[in-house]
């Protein structure tokens, strides 16, 4: 049974809801795309300023989820296993342990019939998703979508104003350990010893239309040195070739050093080292910025 103060809701037509119950327990939903994991950061802790006391849970599939690992304001994360195929929408003990829970409030934050299928069956009283198609009628509460354009975190934050909150824009954080720090540090003076400002290059991405020609990264690395800075070379999952070529400038030898085949958190503790990073479009192009590292983003066809 909820206690406590209550929050205004508001309907999907625009009008007042009944007032819902201060959250105890709530669970936000971010399923897929780490950069988009990173964009939502925002709404957790606007939750946990609002509600310091409510326990707030995130559940992603595993790679996004580690945007939320060790966040101060996640008491949990969880990790949805696609592996199982469509039989069902999560295995067996992640359901049973998302019914068992007792969510008061689920956000999500994805809205693609499998996280509004484990929206509903959480049996939360509240729960606030998009207005899409029939699965709108799994949320008591639904986001209406803006024809004006906005950021991709005031849209996860009209979320919250569906429930009765207000919150005020603010930039995503990744929460490193102070030991991921200092191995990310170690890394890069390892691969390119302190000086000059060291700048990080990430030009890959699996959409060719978002990738930046490649003689132009080379162009870069070769420019840096004459402003007094250094390039390193970042490299993702398959992206080490291309890397290499860049980081060669079109020479017999290496002009920069490159770091590849890291695992994710590992990849941002390099990145949370550099003094800027240059990045394609990406979750490098968002992972920067909430590591509180300068970022010049290079876009492709995508609204910014």
């Amino acid at each position: 049974m909820w206690r406590g103060p209550r929050v205004p809701g508001v309907d999907e037509r625009g009008g007042n809801r009944p007032a819902v119950p201060t959250p105890r327990r709530v669970l936000v939903t971010r399923l897929r795309r780490i950069g988009d994991a990173i964009l939502v950061l925002p709404v957790i802790e606007a939750l946990h300023e609002r509600f310091p006391s409510c326990s707030i849970d995130f559940l992603a599939e595993e790679a996004p989820a580690q945007a939320a690992a060790n966040h101060p304001a996640i008491d949990r994360v969880l990790v949805l296993d696609r592996t199982l195929g469509s039989l069902l929408p999560a295995s067996p003990r992640l359901l049973w342990g998302l019914r068992r829970r007792g969510y008061d409030w689920v956000i999500d934050l994805y809205g693609n019939p499998r996280s509004a299928l484990l929206a509903a069956w959480t049996g939360a009283p509240v729960r606030v998703g998009p207005a899409r198609r029939a699965r709108r009628r799994l949320y008591t509460h639904v986001v209406q979508p803006v024809s004006e354009p906005i950021s991709a975190i005031a849209h996860h934050l009209r979320s919250l104003e569906a429930v009765g909150m207000t919150p005020a824009l603010r930039p995503p954080r990744i929460t490193l350990t102070e030991r991921e720090r200092e191995q990310g540090r170690a890394r890069l003076e390892s691969a390119l010893p302190a000086g000059a400002p060291r700048v990080g290059i990430h030009a890959g991405n699996r959409w060719p239309a978002k990738r930046w020609p490649e003689e132009r990264f080379t162009a870069l690395v070769r420019a840096l040195p004459r402003i007094g800075a250094r390039a390193l070379v970042l490299a993702g999952p398959g992206e080490e070739a291309l890397a290499r070529r860049i980081a060669a400038g079109g020479g017999a030898g290496l002009d920069a050093p490159v770091i590849g085949g890291l695992p994710l958190r590992d990849y941002w503790s390099v990145i949370a080292a550099l003094d800027v990073l240059v990045t394609v479009d990406g979750s490098p192009i968002h992972a920067g910025p909430a590591l509180q590292v300068p970022t010049v983003g290079i876009l492709g066809p995508t609204e910014p």
